[in-house]
């Protein structure tokens, strides 16, 4: 069970993990998609290609993701001076932390964020500002963002889409980021490794249709994220030579190149017309089977047109903390939910939790009538 220090309960990601174990609870807590519910559903579709992948691709990977990007975003990227590929996401944008601030600096980070950046800025030796997200559709205060930057201000991260929040930044959003950035040194990380997991009613953008930005930005990818398959993270950073050059330095001198050999395939699958939206068709598909079981329970479902993760409110239900809340559910109805706390710097309860909705059908089903009769 939970320890607790005074009224605070101290619940741990190690120790929900035993909780689900002990009482053989559904595990809907991964911030990863579910490879299995993914393959369940291509199993399913009538139109599905065999998903698997070629190992022997001998293809130039940076030409491949150059002419993938020139596609997608008629943004032409050098294949030798501008692209990065990383084992993961969590370490690109380590690295593109690490290239731009130093002692003394700050770094703007919205919250709640999903990679630790608290601990990736501050071992760098800056400090990290952090600017909560809007609930409850969690939207970017840029006048709160501009009261934040001062002369140390030297870097701000954003996700778009947002793993946590299915958010993503639409034009007006980049045309404010971009009024607030102009005539100052502050560079820019774009995580965008969520951006091919937008439903049918998705309009966010991509910072790659914003040149003066795309000046001053590491935009981060990932190409096995929107396939559903983990066990190999490629991720890769794309950015102008000039910020490049320090971020293959750091690169080099702390992490090898991933095994590259899925790449073609990788950007083949997101540029087929037929396979690049299969993930997010199975999303949206348990989306909106999601809304539709919880409607009557005393869950409010936050509304989103993105992503895999998925967040649930209980604030007409109990009023308890996340940790808690989530506690609860595991004992008393054998599921498996993250508290959203988990994801802000100091632990604040909002009284959010957060779905995986990416497994497979017979565990998603039954996870939702369990919690359907709250």
């Amino acid at each position: 069970m939970t320890q607790k220090v005074g009224e605070i309960s101290v619940l741990s990601d190690v120790n929900l993990q035993k909780l689900i174990r002990d009482h053989e609870a559904i595990d809907l807590t991964s911030v990863l998609p579910n490879e299995q519910g993914f393959k369940e559903f291509l199993s399913n579709s009538s139109s599905a290609e065999d998903p698997d992948l070629d190992e022997g691709n001998a293809i130039n990977p940076y030409l491949t993701l150059s002419k993938y990007m020139l596609s997608k975003y008629f943004r032409a990227v050098n294949p030798e001076t501008e692209i990065t590929f990383v084992g993961g996401v969590n370490l690109a944008i380590f690295i593109a932390i690490a290239s731009s601030v130093k002692d003394g600096d700050s770094v703007i980070v919205l919250e709640p964020f999903a990679t630790n950046l608290k601990v990736a800025v501050e071992l760098c030796g800056a400090r990290p500002v952090y600017i909560p997200m809007k609930d409850p559709d969690f939207r970017i205060d840029w006048g709160e963002v501009q009261r934040a930057i001062n002369a140390t201000t030297k870097l701000m991260v954003i996700s778009s889409p947002h793993l946590l929040t299915g958010q993503a930044l639409n034009a007006e959003d980049f045309e404010e980021l971009q009024r607030l950035i102009n005539g100052t040194k502050i560079k820019l990380v774009f995580n965008e490794s969520m951006v091919d997991l937008g439903y049918h009613n998705f309009e966010g953008t991509s910072v790659n249709f914003y040149p003066k930005l795309c000046q001053v930005t590491y935009r981060i990818g990932s190409l096995n994220i929107p396939v559903a398959t983990t066990d190999q993270e490629i991720a890769y950073c794309i950015a102008p030579e000039p910020l490049m050059a320090g971020y293959k330095s750091i690169h080099s001198a702390i992490s090898a190149s991933p095994n590259l050999n899925r790449v073609a395939n990788y950007t083949k699958m997101l540029s087929s017309v037929n396979e690049g939206h299969k993930l997010a068709d199975f999303l949206e598909q348990n989306y909106n089977f999601l809304r539709d079981v919880l409607k009557e329970s005393k869950f409010t479902l936050h509304e989103q047109s993105s992503g895999y993760m998925v967040i649930l409110g209980y604030k007409s239900y109990f009023d308890i903390r996340d940790v808690e809340m989530a506690e609860k559910l595991v004992v008393e109805k054998g599921v498996g939910l993250l508290p959203l706390s988990w994801f802000y710097h100091d632990r604040q309860c909002h009284r959010y939790l957060v779905m995986n909705i990416s497994a497979t059908a017979q565990d998603f089903k039954e996870a939702l009538n369990r919690l359907s009769d709250l």
